[in-house]
């Protein structure tokens, strides 16, 4: 389970009161420490990995693996 599924999962059992302060909590967090969004550096990585390995991106329709040829090899 990741860190935010089990944060919502505790803050459930919590009355509301205190699910505001949680809230609170978490809103100076976000004031104190810059946290930018991973979405668009996980995108630009993505695409950098895709342009590294475009030469080695073959077809592979009509390839049938046969172990037993594989494993003479």
């Amino acid at each position: 389970m990741n860190t935010a599924k089990l944060i919502y999962q505790e803050s459930q059992i919590l009355p509301e009161n205190l699910q505001a302060e949680v809230l609170d909590f978490i809103g100076y967090l976000k004031s104190r420490y810059v946290v930018e969004p991973e979405t668009a550096d996980f995108q630009s990585k993505i695409t950098v990995l895709e342009s590294a390995f475009a030469p080695y991106r073959k077809s592979l329709t009509g390839f049938t693996f046969n172990r037993d040829e594989a494993n003479e090899r």
